[in-house]
Order: structure tokens, then sequence, then C-alpha cells
């Protein structure tokens, strides 16, 4: 017998990925990070014409939201101007990293540099379906968010994106990127990814997430005022075959933590134990290994 479903660690919420060992999950987020988001944007963290804004400005302040493990904002504080602010907001602090030191005072202009200025950066405990501090409000000049979809309610879509509006400066700009179930698909047909897939999104229907999200984005964006909207979709399928193996691999990690909540949940039609998602992950990778599905 395999073990039983793994409970979630953020129970108040349809995220379904927060379950398991906290070292693997912060594995899997720093994998998707560097092997599969980076890669496939041609290695920009910001669209050119945002981090051209951002170098123009003598303090940029750069929120991420949904921040998880931080790793786009560390990743960012590489690259930011010197004298950058970088602050990540999550509900869950279990996978903020260490904060990292304070950056040191400039010296005096006649003494040398004791080592050069590095952005700093800071991690806050926050549900971004709550309205920001007063403070927080219209102080940043590039506000971030990766993957929120599997987090939100059809009827939270609104007061999420209105509550990241009103942290952007005029001027600044928003930057989201995310995916959903519907748009992951495999080929060739696997009978088990399909098992996943459908369980998967059905559950996702069940507890209220939208299943067409994050299409429609700009749209929602328009409503809380935001402008210029722009939209670009890139996709696995015209990357190079890396990028495509990596996402293959990427998805059987997802397979266990996300039909681990459909089985705590009550199951679905043909998933009701652990012992039928160990099926599906060993049929899934059978596929892969047998037959090259994608």
């Amino acid at each position: 017998m395999t073990s039983t479903t793994s409970a979630s660690w953020t129970p108040n919420t349809i995220y379904n990925l927060n379950r398991g060992a906290l070292d693997a999950e912060l594995e899997r987020l720093a994998y998707n990070h560097f092997n599969i988001w980076v890669p496939l944007t041609g290695g920009e963290l910001l669209p050119p014409p945002v981090l051209a804004h951002l170098e123009s400005l003598p303090r940029p302040r750069v929120a991420d939201v949904a921040t998880g493990s931080g790793v786009w904002l560390t990743s960012l504080s590489e690259t930011a101007p010197p004298r950058s602010e970088l602050v990540g907001f999550d509900m869950d602090p279990l996978k903020f990293p260490p904060r990292p030191p304070t950056p040191p005072i400039p010296p005096p202009p006649a003494s040398p540099p004791l080592r050069p200025e590095q952005p700093s950066m800071e991690f806050v405990v926050h549900n971004v379906l709550d309205p920001f501090p007063e403070q927080m409000r219209a102080s940043f000049d590039v506000v971030h968010v990766r993957l929120l979809a599997l987090g939100l309610k059809t009827r939270e879509w609104h007061a999420a994106v209105a509550n990241l509006a009103a942290l952007v400066r005029d001027g600044g700009w928003v930057v989201w990127e995310d995916t959903a179930d519907l748009y992951i698909r495999a080929y060739p047909p696997s009978k088990a990814y399909d098992e996943w897939w459908s369980a998967n999104m059905a559950h996702g229907a069940r507890i209220g997430r939208d299943p067409i999200m994050p299409a429609g984005l700009s749209r929602k964006f328009e409503a809380a005022g935001l402008v210029n909207c722009e939209e670009k979709i890139w996709s696995s399928w015209a990357a190079d075959k890396t990028i495509q193996d990596n996402g293959t691999n990427a998805i059987q990690r997802l397979i266990r933590p996300s039909l681990a909540a459909v089985v705590q949940d009550g199951g679905a039609e043909t998933i009701k134990t652990m012992d039928d998602v160990q099926r599906i992950e060993e049929g899934m990778k059978r596929d892969v290994e047998e037959r090259g599905v994608q």
C-alpha cells in the first residue's frame, strides 16, 4: 500500500500544490523557473520595455506577488539596478528564503566603496485577496505575478487584479505570467495523462476555479483601470526539444500533489486512493519513456 494523502499546509486556499515535503516543493519551483520559464522567455525576467523603465529610475521598487520561494525575485536581484527595492508578498511564509543581509550604507565619497551596492530584498506575508496597506499603494514601479491561477476562484479574480493594480505608481507596469490546466496537453495521446488531466480539470471546476483563466486577463486589467495592456503567448510546443522535455518532467512532478488534493476532497471516478495516484504516475512515466509522450 502507498502512503496516505498529504494534507495541504495552506488549507484555506484552493491552491493544490502546497503539500508533501517542503524541500521537494522548493526544488520543483526552482526547477520550473530555471529550466522552463527563463529559457522559454529567452532569458528575460521582464519584458525589455519594463526593464528599461526600471533602469531609468534612481531607486525603482518592484513587488513580486504570490512570490512563493522568491526564486523570481532573487533572480531579478542579480540584474536589477543596484538601488532597487524588491519586495515579495505571499500568504504562505514557509517557502520564503532566509532574509539576505541588509546592503551596507554607502561610504563617504572620499572613501573607496566596501563593495558594490546591491538591491534590497524583503518578504512580507500578505494575501492578494486582501487590500494592501495604504502606505504600499501606488508605491511600486513594477508589480510581477506568476502562476496565481491555481489559487484563485472565479469570483476572486476581480479583487486580485484590483489589489495588484492599486500597488502600481503612475507610469508603472503589471507583469503577469500564468497558465492553466486547460492549456497543458500531451502528445502522443496518453491514457494516464488524460486520466490525470480530466480529474484535475473536474476537481478545479468543483472547487470554484475558472477553467478558462488566465485567458481574458487583459480585459480584467482594463476593468481595473490599467492601460496599454498587451498579451504575449509562449508555447513550449514552439520551443526547442530541451524545454519540451523539461516541461514533461515538470508535469510529472504535478501528478502526485494535484491528485492528492482530488483524493482528499473525495476522489474522482477512477481516482479514489493514493494507490490510484501511484498507478497514474507509473503509467505516465512508462508512456514518456516508451512512447515519447510530451
